[in-house]
């Protein structure tokens, strides 16, 4: 079994942001790696290893398949607010293929290096042949699901001037209008992955429901008294 602690700790002096003051901005790549190690077990699952998946390519492609976030920031071209905000493109995914193989180049078989590349390069597509890229979609799926989706969520509407309300706001629009029953039919190609995200999603509406009583101070006593609170729930913002 392949060592991939050294692919680990090159991915993340790339994917790691220093910022303008010296300090290590870690959100790309805990996120990067979070895909990388859920494909990693995705590729372990029966339906999967089916198809060969070539586990070095799939926790490569995992590893990188954002890398271009970090080279765009590095090189000026977007500030940190802007990362992983925004749809990605060929061109995207092509500037992290070329980071992958730079990095990559002496610690992995050539074979499988090319695999991780075309890996990424086909996460564009809207239906991947490659069973690698299909794993990596999944994963990168499942982390919009469950609590791990709370803290982008959070930093978005702190990032736009807004807080905990429109958080939750946008939460409620999303129930409204199926957004999520439809990503759930729609983003998964395993069938267990989707059934872990539809575990995921109840948990997190558990909590936002939590988070919703909590912002409103419904869950003090004080307000099921019958006295009336000094500042009202703030209204909706649609």
């Amino acid at each position: 079994m392949m060592n991939f602690d050294p692919i680990f700790s090159i991915a993340r002096n790339d994917l790691v942001i220093i910022t303008a003051t010296g300090e290590q901005d870690v959100f790309l790549w805990e996120h990067s790696s979070r895909v990388a190690r859920s494909a990693q077990l995705i590729a372990q699952l029966p339906v999967v290893q089916a198809h060969l998946p070539d586990e070095f390519a799939v926790v490569a492609a995992g590893l990188y398949h954002d890398a271009s976030w970090a080279i765009q920031y590095r090189e000026g071209e977007i500030e940190r607010t802007e990362i992983l905000r925004r749809p990605t493109s060929k061109a995207h995914r092509q500037r992290g293929v070329a980071l992958m193989e730079q990095s990559l180049a002496e610690l992995a078989p050539e074979e499988s290096l090319e695999r991780a590349a075309d890996t990424i390069r086909a996460l564009n597509e809207r239906d991947p042949e490659l069973v690698e890229a299909q794993v990596i979609a999944d994963a990168e799926n499942l982390d919009e699901f469950g609590m791990l989706a709370f803290c982008p969520a959070i930093l978005r509407s702190a990032h736009e001037g807004k807080g905990v309300q429109a958080a939750i706001d946008t939460w409620q629009r999303k129930k409204e209008y199926q957004f999520w029953t439809a990503r759930l039919n729609e983003s998964f190609r395993f069938d267990p992955v989707r059934e872990l995200a539809r575990k995921r999603l109840a948990q997190y509406e558990r909590a936002m429901q939590d988070l919703d009583e909590h912002h409103r101070g419904a869950d003090i006593p004080v307000a099921h008294s019958g006295q009336e609170l000094a500042h009202p729930s703030p209204s909706r913002t649609r």
